[in-house]
């Protein structure tokens, strides 16, 4: 454990804690053992990802094989290369091999192709062993945690906690406290605008598996992923303190506290209310002989949500124009419909 998470775990509960911006509040006691691995400097994500675990199961087939491959061939390069290195270390110490170039003897062309050709391999082993030979060393040997201790220590579920990191940003940029940064924090900071909003968007949850969401911005924490398994299966946690949740470290070195944001808990409700939405609006429907209505709409939504670029704003505003227009067609006054069921807002193309 790093001297930052040290003080971090020591510091927690000391007296006269720095404010904490919205939408945070402070993170409960009961997730200090998964709190307690964190980097203090970093911004983390926990989600449960419910996609079933044989979809997951294929998804993780994937990157096994593309890391195996890849540990074969700089394993089949170093079979071939490591002699020649070797009679080349051996020539530089004047025992004399095949590779030894005599600059007075031998010709100008000979020496010049030797070089280049040496000159290339060297920046060829160096390129692969230095920006491709890491990816199967942290796969498979990374420590705290990589995929294949993850996978062995938590297998494949139908529900499973995923703890995203920060990537190339931390807690100062979320806090405004960074050097050059606007002093925003919280729900007034471009990066949590930017970086927070679109990796809890709870689309782009569903439609991704967990392992599927490391980019440029986030990567995953395996060892917090072991940890948050294991207070799970003890049951010291609930899925609930974990369900899309965005934790940062508010304060420093000496002293501060961790902060939750439980934005799960929002997308759960608006879910439900949008839900009982469409329920009313489809019964609403039927009992006005007009069911076949409510496909027509479906169909549309479901057109337009699935177009190249995405169901942007415009594309939203575009929906509900062409969803008055169908029922203009079937005679009904859109306005009051609308009123009688407490108007739209939450449906999908509809705000």
């Amino acid at each position: 454990m790093s001297s930052k998470k040290l003080k971090a775990s020591k510091q927690a509960n000391k007296p006269s804690l720095p404010a904490i911006p919205d939408p945070f509040e402070p993170a409960p006691a009961s997730l200090a053992p998964l709190l307690d691995t964190f980097d203090i400097d970093t911004v983390y994500i926990s989600h449960i990802d419910k996609h079933p675990a044989t979809f997951k199961k294929s998804i993780f087939y994937v990157p096994v094989g593309i890391n195996v491959f890849i540990a074969a061939l700089l394993l089949l390069r170093t079979y071939y290369a490591a002699p020649l290195y070797w009679k080349l270390l051996m020539s530089v110490l004047n025992h004399h091999n095949e590779t030894t170039l005599y600059w007075s003897s031998s010709p100008t062309r000979t020496i010049v192709k030797a070089i280049v050709w040496r000159m290339f391999m060297f920046m060829f082993d160096f390129l692969l062993f230095r920006f491709i030979g890491p990816w199967p060393l942290s796969f498979f040997f990374e420590m705290p945690g990589n995929p294949v201790l993850w996978r062995w220590k938590v297998g494949f579920r139908d529900q499973e906690v995923y703890v995203r990191e920060s990537r190339g940003w931390g807690a100062e940029d979320l806090l405004g406290a960074a050097e050059g940064s606007s002093g925003k924090a919280g729900s007034e900071s471009p990066f949590f605008k930017t970086r927070i909003l679109p990796a809890v968007d709870m689309h782009r949850l569903r439609a991704k598996s967990g392992y599927m969401l490391m980019d440029k911005d986030f990567d995953l924490d395996f060892g917090a992923m072991i940890t948050a398994t294991r207070l799970l299966d003890k049951k010291e946690v609930s899925l609930e303190e974990l369900n899309t949740s965005v934790f940062v470290w508010v304060g420093n070195e000496e002293g501060g506290q961790w902060a939750v944001w439980n934005c799960g808990k929002l997308d759960d409700g608006a879910e439900t209310d949008a839900r009982k939405k469409i329920v009313m609006f489809k019964d609403r429907l039927t009992m006005m002989g007009k069911e076949s209505l409510f496909f027509k709409w479906v169909e549309l939504v479901q057109f337009e949500s699935s177009a190249p670029g995405g169901f942007t704003q415009e594309r939203q505003a575009s929906t509900a124009e062409k969803t008055r227009n169908l029922f203009e067609a079937e005679g009904i006054d859109f306005e009051k419909f609308s009123a009688s069921i407490g108007g739209f807002g939450g449906m999908p193309g509809m705000e």
